[in-house]
């Protein structure tokens, strides 16, 4: 939020994100996980009241500080918080944003109805709980190495804080601006990094609990150069073409895009050959026959009309194999409207006859809302 807006924010606003802010610096000292729960739970009543404000920063007696968005307090359930908070004090230099971060985009912060997430493993048969933990690998699992005896994966308070002790073996218990950088095209220091691609091994995943940490801290106010956005736009196995009307090229490093678009756009690089045929700009702002707007226009949909150098069609399996894909994906990164060709079984799949010659993925809601 600029400046000038903040300076014509109510007063009660900014009253009601510094009582939330110090009541999360008071209740990240508690060393009971249910009192720190139920306090959070009163933040988020009172985050409620911000009506957009910013969040702000709350020092603590040990000298650190809390920083919290109006989205995180938002868009995170008050347990969660809670446990994020807690456990991210038990690591030197380990941020409750990125464990936030990191249970927003693999369940939703527990709300996602995929398997796994509150019973049983995954789609790929192998991890579990809110923090998605490996349980087959190994010996000993992931799970295993970094749970207590009698801990439980489904369990937030046992999965979160086994999350932070593996992130913070994994390179946060030292400076983090140590060591070789497994991903420089990400802003950020190196440990974190490190860590980050240890949990998932893709520097895609590094940026987007990277990008979904800062907006968990602060709002974002401008719109600067995203190293990342510019190295996705070189990828070998990602070309952008202006032969449907659109303009992707410029759409890709506007810093404008929806991040689940761009996490996307580069995880299925590292699979296929993709071409994009649009994003936002030359798209209607309808849907086709309605005065629906269209997710293109509010950034966050994308078209591919070329699967491993052949066109989007009937007959092109690896398109219909990347189509299904899609159903694998689990917390918010899973679309919610897939176009193709085919008539696929899943939420969000859907065919026509404008649907015939690419793929069209879509998100229905903003980020925050999920």
């Amino acid at each position: 939020m600029s400046a000038a807006r903040g300076a014509g924010r109510p007063r009660w606003k900014l009253a009601a994100a510094t009582l939330a802010l110090l009541l999360l610096a008071g209740l990240a000292q508690s060393t009971t996980p249910a009192a720190l729960s139920a306090g959070v739970a009163r933040l988020g009543r009172a985050a409620a009241a911000l009506g957009g404000a910013g969040g702000g920063t709350a020092s603590l007696p040990d000298g650190r500080t809390i920083r919290a968005s109006a989205l995180a307090l938002a868009d995170i359930p008050s347990d969660y918080l809670a446990h994020y908070v807690n456990a991210a004090h038990t690591c030197p230099h380990l941020r409750w944003q990125l464990l936030a971060a990191i249970g927003k985009i693999e369940s939703d912060h527990g709300r996602s109805n995929a398997p796994g997430v509150r019973t049983g493993r995954n789609r790929l048969g192998c991890c579990a709980g809110p923090m998605q933990f490996n349980l087959t690998n190994g010996p000993p699992s992931t799970w295993t190495a970094y749970a207590h005896p009698g801990d439980n994966v489904y369990d937030p308070a046992d999965a979160i804080p086994a999350a932070a002790r593996k992130l913070c073996t994994d390179g946060l218990a030292r400076p983090p601006n140590t060591g070789t950088d497994p991903c420089p095209q990400v802003a950020g220091p190196a440990a974190t990094h490190r860590a980050l691609k240890r949990y998932n091994n893709a520097c895609w995943y590094v940026h987007h609990i990277i990008q979904t940490a800062t907006r968990y801290t602060s709002p974002t106010t401008t719109r600067a150069t995203d190293p990342f956005l510019a190295a996705l736009a070189s990828q070998r196995n990602l070309t952008l073409t202006n032969s449907r009307g659109c303009t992707p090229s410029r759409d890709l490093t506007s810093g404008r895009l929806d991040l689940r678009v761009t996490s996307l756009l580069a995880a299925m690089a590292d699979r296929w050959h993709i071409r994009v045929s649009c994003l936002r700009t030359g798209h209607s702002k309808y849907v086709a026959g309605t005065h629906v707007v269209s997710n293109h226009t509010l950034w966050r949909a994308l078209d591919i009309d070329q699967v491993n150098h052949r066109p989007v069609n009937a007959a092109n399996q690896d398109a219909r194999a990347l189509a299904l894909w899609l159903s694998q994906l689990t917390g918010p990164l899973r679309p919610t409207e897939i176009g193709t060709p085919w008539r696929l079984p899943g939420s969000g799949y859907f065919t026509d006859h404008s649907h015939q010659g690419h793929l069209h993925i879509g998100y229905d809601r903003r980020l925050g809302e999920l």
